[in-house]
């Protein structure tokens, strides 16, 4: 590098990046932060005539509410009146009406008084419009709050670093100027307009005096402290939200800040150095640095310091003394930056980059010290024949001896089982720290360290606490947390493991009447009653017989080995005994049952999975018989590969809709007429062939399939149903529902609105019920049922005589028929007991106005005897089969149009 290089450089250098940054803004935050520092230094008091009354929150408890009428407001301008001060600002926003004319007019005609003193309202303007939109609107106050006062700008409006610095003391809005409050409080009008001024923050705000509200409105402050004083009015209360931020305070209210810009203008404004002064600097900098370049490294740096010094110096100088402000960031840059390239191209390049290379390492070596100090493992050095050379303080604590102590001891004498894993090989290894008669896990990180003639690093850490939470995590996975009996994850292991164990039973256990202790009492208490029976049932079966709770209020009970049937069911009852044993609950003893399903290994199933399913469908067995053990029974089991291959091809035929209707004409036994038809669904699969309606059905009660048939079946019979209306047939249309759909309150609404949708009468649809569907949950079921019958629908009671409890619902339903089953038809004309029962069950529904439909019906003599007792209507393969629905039309068609009593079946 050449001498006129060498000595231009630094300097040409440093100007750039002055100019650089100058360009990317970066040296107005640096001007701002050490103005912010300056002003915090040289803050004063001044001798000052402001008044500040404060609307504070005594003031507000006082007045005990805000906005304030303003008739206080009124109140608040005659006293100061009456006191006679310089000017006043009130900083209350007066734009709008105040919704209380009498206020209004109370306040209007305060600010009308004579006075011989400026009486100054705010003004503040907006954007208008969406964000970015050109155009500002002006808000003033009322004309009859400004014709006898003057408007001043409040307008604030953040800078650099979110911080008020400054203020626009003019301002234009159609022909007229606008000025600030504090323009006009300093009788200031002359200043340039649409000019940012600076605040002087060096005045302190504890130059002023300060009054509560409440205190002036009261009369507390007396006339000779507002006397001839400049009295600004506003709000300083937090929760009224006119703070505003401001450097070296943080927050002032904003009526405070239009104080410090009164006074800043009475003082003067601060001036800020033009450009070119701050040029000229930069440039005799320039000269200076470039003289002085080859006196060493270490005089430039006594004349940057020097340098620094002066510029800090100057500014403060001049803020304080002159009120100007020095611009700093320029010249400090100037300065690192003349620094910095002058070491680079003055010094030499060995001798920097060993200065360097040092502070490297010290820092390194500062931050490596500091990093095992702070480590909570013990950090340890240790030699190749495994003696601990040093050690951090973690590992005092850890080995539980002085660190003193500890360097020179072997490594081994405190892990006795280093050895046996391998001694001090690099790696990672979990061992048991001896220390003392106690000791703890500790995991072992072993590493070499490079260029140190075989020594190693070994980290210790304590893993007492991670074991236990992993010891923890293990058990909460495979165990219950409401009862802490194992659950239905342990249960698959050990079940995964019976073919290498042998012969087991599993028992699948389920309570009978927990719903209800839900329901009655919450779930709080059905938790309860499960932690009792889950202590009850461990407590109470042998050590080696596991019990298991796998969801709900289903447990689980596995027994290895091989036993007796006989052994098994005693075992078993043992337990449905030991459940029905009462539970207290609080102020309830709770009596529940219980019902057990039996699945033996390996002749019921030959792996885990097939057993479970087996127990569980033997439980469900004893669940529905009502007789608590049952052991499986494949006749019972009804989830066969044929039922599974079914329920998938039932789910596709319903998506695919290739399922059809068959409808089976119901007659008038009094004179053959046709009257309504009862909608049946068939099915035939490509695979599986034509499946029987009582195969299907049930699998679609069981496998959740119910609701989409019976929407299917609905859908097509009502469709149909209006194509026989549009050819004037006037039938009933049956359709049959399961218990599923009874329990669900939307259905209702559901089929209602299918019902106006294909536009036929409720009259003309007939829903089929069982009694035993009623039986789960019998009010829901009939609030569901009002609904329907309510619009109309009409019920029939389907299997009638087959249930449990059928007089009692027929006090409660609104139905309209009774269907006869057709096991008491078949053989009505050879049993003399199911005559009667007929006979009655007819005499019965006439006396309760119902009309009577015999199923079944497929013989004549049946037909004759049933009309001879009067029996309504009737159906069955005698009088016809079940057909199409284009089919129906043309067997409707073909039948005689003239009545005459029925007696011969179909040919």
């Amino acid at each position: 590098m050449g001498d006129r290089t060498r000595r231009w450089l630094p300097g040409l250098t440093a100007l750039a990046a002055v100019g650089l940054a100058a360009f990317l803004n970066l040296l107005a935050p640096l001007d701002k932060a050490v103005l912010d520092a300056g002003t915090g230094w040289l803050e004063r008091r001044v001798d000052s005539d402001v008044l500040v009354i404060t609307i504070d929150a005594r003031s507000l408890r006082a007045l005990n509410r805000w906005p304030w009428s303003r008739e206080v407001h009124a109140r608040l301008i005659e006293r100061l009146d009456a006191a006679q001060p310089r000017a006043v600002f009130v900083d209350v926003d007066f734009s709008v009406g105040s919704g209380d004319p009498a206020a209004d007019a109370a306040l209007a005609r305060a600010l009308q008084a004579p006075r011989d003193y400026p009486l100054i309202l705010p003004a503040f303007w907006q954007n208008a419009g969406a964000p970015g939109a050109a155009g500002r609107v002006l808000t003033q106050p009322l004309p009859a709050f400004a014709e006898n006062t003057h408007t001043g700008l409040v307008n604030i409006f953040p800078g650099a670093g979110g911080l008020v610095r400054d203020i626009v003391h003019r301002d234009r809005f159609g022909n007229r100027d606008y000025h600030s409050t504090g323009a006009l409080l300093a009788g200031r009008t002359d200043l340039p307009p649409a000019t940012a001024l600076p605040i002087d923050f060096t005045i302190s705000p504890g130059s002023f005096a300060y009054a509560s509200y409440v205190d002036v409105l009261q009369g507390a402050v007396p006339a000779a402290a507002v006397r001839g004083k400049t009295v600004l009015v506003g709000a300083s209360a937090v929760e009224l939200g006119d703070n505003v931020p401001v450097p070296l305070h943080h927050t002032l209210p904003g009526v405070v800040l239009q104080a410090l810009s009164y006074e800043t203008l009475r003082q003067g404004v601060p001036v800020t150095v033009p450009w070119w002064g701050s040029a000229l600097g930069l440039a005799l900098w320039l000269a200076a640095w470039t003289l002085l370049l080859e006196r060493g490294w270490r005089l430039q740096l006594v004349l940057c310091c020097a340098g620094v010094v002066t510029v800090l110096g100057l500014a403060l100088l001049l803020q304080g003394r002159f009120g100007v402000l020095l611009p700093v960031g320029a010249p400090l840059v100037m300065i690192v930056i003349s620094l910095l390239t002058g070491l680079v191209a003055t010094a030499d390049r060995q001798a920097v980059l060993a200065l360097l290379a040092r502070v490297r390492l010290v820092r390194e070596q500062a931050l490596i010290s500091g990093v095992l100090r702070a480590s909570i493992d013990g950090i340890l050095v240790v030699d190749s024949d495994g003696r601990i050379r040093d050690a951090n303080p973690a590992s005092a604590a850890l080995f539980g001896i002085d660190r003193e102590a500890l360097v020179g001891r072997s490594l081994a004498s405190f892990l006795p089982a280093l050895a046996r894993t391998g001694g001090l090989t690099p790696g990672r290894r979990e061992l048991r720290l001896t220390r003392g008669d106690a000791g703890c896990p500790v995991e072992l990180s072993i590493s070499p360290v490079e260029d140190a003639g075989g020594q190693l690093t070994v980290i210790v850490r304590d893993v007492t606490e991670r074991q236990r939470q992993q010891a923890l995590l293990r058990h909460q996975a495979t165990h219950d947390p409401l009862t802490g009996l194992p659950n239905r994850t342990l249960l698959g292991r050990m079940l995964e493991r019976l073919p290498k164990q042998g012969a087991a039973a599993l028992f699948m256990l389920d309570l009978d009447g927990f719903k209800q202790v839900n329901d009655t009492l919450g779930h709080r208490a059905g938790d309860e009653v499960l932690r009792h029976l889950g202590r009850r049932l461990r407590e109470s079966l042998p050590r080696d017989v596991r019990v298991f709770r796998i969801g709900g209020d289903e447990f689980a009970v596995l027994i290895n080995g091989h036993q007796r049937r006989e052994r098994l069911a005693a075992l078993a009852r043992s337990i449905v005994e030991r459940v029905r044993a009462p539970v207290d609950c609080g102020d309830n003893q709770l009596e529940l049952g219980a019902s057990i399903g039996i699945a033996l290994f390996p002749t019921h199933a030959g792996d885990g999975g097939g057993l479970l399913q087996c127990a569980d469908v033997a439980m469900y067995t004893a669940k529905g018989q009502r007789t608590g053990v049952e052991f499986y029974d494949p006749a019972q089991d009804h989830s066969t590969v044929r039922n599974l291959t079914m329920t998938r091809a039932l789910r596709g035929a319903l998506a695919a809709g290739s399922l059809t209707l068959a409808y089976q004409p119901k007659i008038r036994l009094s004179d053959g007429v046709c009257t309504g038809v009862e909608a049946l669904v068939r099915w035939t699969d490509p695979e599986l062939g034509v499946v029987s309606p009582g195969e299907f059905v049930p699998l679609a009660e069981t496998c959740d399939l119910i609701e989409p048939l019976t929407r299917f079946t609905l859908e097509r019979a009502l469709r149909d149903h209006a194509r026989w209306c549009a050819r004037g047939m006037d039938l009933e249309l049956a359709v049959n529902l399961s218990a599923r759909h009874l329990a669900q309150p939307a259905f209702a609404d559901q089929l209602l609105a299918l019902v106006d949708r294909h536009g036929i009468r409720p009259d003309q649809l007939e829903l089929e019920i069982t009694e035993t569907a009623l039986m789960d949950d019998p009010d829901r079921a009939l609030r569901m049922l009002s609904k329907l019958t309510g619009r109309g629908i009409r019920l029939a009671m389907d299997d009638f005589g087959t249930g449990f409890s059928s007089l009692s619902y027929l006090k409660l339903l609104n139905l309209h028929a009774l269907k006869i089953d057709r096991c008491f038809v078949q053989d009505l004309t050879r049993s003399a007991s199911d005559r009667a029962i007929v006979a009655s069950t007819i005499s019965m529904a006439h006396g309760l106005s119902l009309q009577v439909v015999a199923e079944g019906i497929e013989e004549n003599e049946q037909l004759e005897a049933l009309a001879q007792m009067g029996c309504d209507l009737g159906q069955g393969y005698g009088i016809a089969r079940p057909m199409s629905a284009d089919d129906l039309i043309a067997w409707q068609q073909a039948r005689p149009r003239s009545g005459g009593a029925v007696r011969r079946l179909r040919a």
